[in-house]
C-alpha cells in the first residue's frame, strides 16, 4: 500500500513540475514554430538537410527578429571605407591640419609690408605758447591725410623661425591626420571583429538552444514510457534553461558590439551593423619571419606618430631659437604719402620716407629673453622624451602582439583537436544512451563539451586575426589595402 501511495506522489509531483514550466518551453516551441524550429529539428535529427547558406539565413533573420532591428548587411572593407568618410575624429583633425597650413601661410606673408590709410582732422582753439615764450590766441582745425606703406624688414629674423616653426607644425598636423586615419583602420577592424565573433558565438549557442529543446523532449519520451529518470528530466530542463540565458546574454553582447562598432564608424549607433560573413578565417597580416626587432625598425620609419613627434619637436627648436632675435636690431621703413594743411590755410601734398634703426638689448634687461630660452628649451627636451617614450611603448606593444599571435596561434590548433573530439564524443555519447552503456549525464556533459569546443575555436581565430591587426598598427603599415590582407567575403 505504501509502495502505491509513493508511486502516486511522485507522478503527482511531476504533474505539478512540468506544469511550472510548461509556459516557458511552450513559448520556445511557438516561437520555432514561426520561425525556423521545424527545418533545424530535422537538421538535428537528421531528416533533412540545407545548406550553409539556407542555414544561414535562417538564423540572420531569426537573430533580427529577436532584436527587433533590422541588421545592416555588409563586410570589412565597406566598413573601413565608411569609416575614413564619415568618422568624427577624422573630421576633427582634418580642420586641425587646415589650421597649421594656413597658419603656415600667414607665416609666409609676414614679409610683406603694411598698407594703410589714416585721416585726422582737429579742432585747435585757445592760447598757446609759442617757442615756450609768447603767449597767442589762435584758432586751427589741422588736417591729415595720408596713405602710409610700412614695412619692418625681417622682424629682427623672427620672420625665418616663425617660418620654420609653422612648417614643422604644419607636418605635424598632416601626420597626426594620417596617424588618427591609421588608428580607426586599426578600431574598425577590432569592433568588427568583436562583431563578427559575437556573432557566431550566438549562431552557436541558437543551434545549442535547438539541441536542448530536442534532448528535453527526448528524456521527457523516455520518462514517459518508463525508462527514463525523473532526473534526467530535470537536468534537460535545467540544461534548456541555461542555453537559453547564455543566449539571451550574447545576443545582448551582440546589440551593444554594434553600437560601438556604428559609432566608430560614424552612423546612427541605433543601424545594426552585422556582418557578412558565416566563418571566421586566420590572416596572416606581417610576415611571421620577421623578428622584434625587424618589426621594430619597420615602424620607426614608418610611424606617422614618430613622425609627427619629431617634426613637433623641431617646431620648438624653431621657437627657442627665436628669443636670441631679441638682441638684434629692428630696420623699419615707412612712406608716406598725402596732405597735410588747416581748414584756413588749405592742404598740401606731403611725402616723406623715414628709416628707422632701434638697438635692442633684449627684453627686460635681457632677464625676460634668458628666462624665455630657459623655458622653451625645457619644452624642447619634454618633447624629446616624450619621443623616447614614444618608442619605447611601441617597442613593448610589438613584443606583446607578436607573442599574442603566436600564442592565438597554437590555441587555434589546440581548439580543433579539441572541436573534433567533441564532435566525435557527443555522438558517442548520445550511440550508448540508445543503446543502455551511457547515462544522460554523458549526453551532457558532451555537448556542453562541444559548445565550449566551437565557442573557444572562434575566439581563438578571431584573437589571432586582431592581434595581427594590432601588430600592423604598430609597425605603421596599417592600411585599408594591407588590414584586408587575404580578407575572403563569405556572404549570400
Amino acid at each position: 500500500m505504501r509502495i502505491i501511495i509513493l508511486i502516486y506522489c511522485i507522478f503527482a509531483l511531476n504533474s505539478v513540475v512540468f506544469a511550472s514550466i510548461s509556459d516557458y518551453i511552450n513559448s520556445i516551441e511557438e516561437c520555432s514554430k514561426n520561425q525556423s524550429y521545424k527545418s533545424f529539428t530535422s537538421v538535428i535529427k537528421g531528416e533533412a538537410s540545407i545548406s550553409d547558406i539556407e542555414k544561414q539565413v535562417i538564423i540572420d533573420q531569426e537573430i533580427s527578429d529577436e532584436l527587433n532591428s533590422p541588421f545592416i548587411f555588409t563586410d570589412l572593407s565597406n566598413c573601413i571605407k565608411i569609416a575614413l568618410e564619415k568618422n568624427y575624429n577624422i573630421k576633427i583633425y582634418n580642420q586641425y591640419k587646415k589650421e597649421a597650413y594656413w597658419l603656415h601661410k600667414n607665416a609666409q606673408f609676414q614679409l610683406l609690408p603694411d598698407i594703410y590709410y589714416n585721416f585726422d582732422i582737429k579742432n585747435l582753439e585757445g592760447r598757446y605758447l609759442v617757442g615756450g615764450i609768447v603767449t597767442t590766441t589762435t584758432h586751427e582745425v589741422p588736417i591729415q591725410s595720408l596713405t602710409v606703406l610700412e614695412w619692418s624688414t625681417i622682424n629682427q629674423g623672427k620672420y625665418f623661425f616663425l617660418l620654420a616653426q609653422t612648417k614643422n607644425m604644419f607636418k605635424s598636423s598632416v601626420a597626426n591626420l594620417e596617424f588618427e586615419k591609421e588608428k580607426i583602420i586599426r578600431d574598425v577592424v577590432l569592433e568588427y571583429y568583436d562583431v563578427l565573433e559575437k556573432k557566431l558565438e550566438m549562431e552557436v549557442q541558437k543551434v545549442n538552444l535547438y539541441d536542448r529543446l530536442e534532448q528535453l523532449k527526448y528524456t521527457k519520451a523516455r520518462f514517459d514510457i518508463g525508462i527514463g529518470t525523473f532526473y534526467d528530466v530535470k537536468r534537460a530542463q535545467a540544461e534548456l534553461a541555461g542555453a537559453q540565458q547564455d543566449y539571451t546574454t550574447t545576443i545582448n553582447s551582440l546589440r551593444l558590439r554594434q553600437a560601438s562598432l556604428a559609432n566608430v564608424l560614424g552612423i546612427d549607433v541605433l543601424d545594426a551593423i552585422y556582418p557578412f560573413e558565416i566563418t571566421v578565417d586566420i590572416r596572416e597580416l606581417v610576415d611571421s619571419k620577421l623578428s622584434i626587432e625587424d618589426l621594430y625598425e619597420q615602424a620607426l620609419e614608418s610611424r606617422e606618430d614618430i613622425k609627427s613627434k619629431i617634426s613637433e619637436i623641431e617646431a620648438y627648436k624653431a621657437l627657442r631659437s627665436s628669443n636670441y632675435t631679441d638682441i638684434i636690431p629692428e630696420i623699419t621703413l615707412a612712406y608716406q604719402n598725402g596732405y597735410v594743411g588747416t581748414a584756413r590755410q588749405g592742404l598740401s601734398a606731403h611725402n616723406s620716407l623715414t628709416f628707422d634703426i632701434r638697438a635692442h638689448l633684449g627684453k627686460n634687461l635681457l632677464m625676460g629673453t634668458i628666462t624665455k630660452v630657459k623655458a622653451d628649451n625645457a619644452v624642447v627636451k619634454a618633447k624629446k622624451n616624450e619621443l623616447i617614450d614614444l618608442k619605447r611603448q611601441v617597442k613593448e606593444n610589438i613584443l606583446n602582439y607578436y607573442y599574442d599571435s603566436l600564442n592565438a596561434l597554437k590555441k587555434i590548433e589546440a581548439a580543433k583537436v579539441e572541436t573534433e573530439a567533441a564532435d566525435v564524443s557527443l555522438d558517442l555519447s548520445l550511440a550508448n544512451m540508445k543503446a543502455g552503456e551511457a547515462t544522460f549525464i554523458d549526453v551532457i556533459s558532451s555537448q556542453n563539451l562541444k559548445v565550449h569546443a566551437n565557442i573557444n575555436l572562434i575566439k581563438n581565430m578571431i584573437e589571432y586575426n586582431k592581434s595581427q591587426t594590432k601588430l600592423l598598427f604598430e609597425i605603421g603599415l596599417i592600411s585599408p589595402d594591407s588590414v584586408i590582407k587575404g580578407y575572403r567575403q563569405k556572404f549570400y
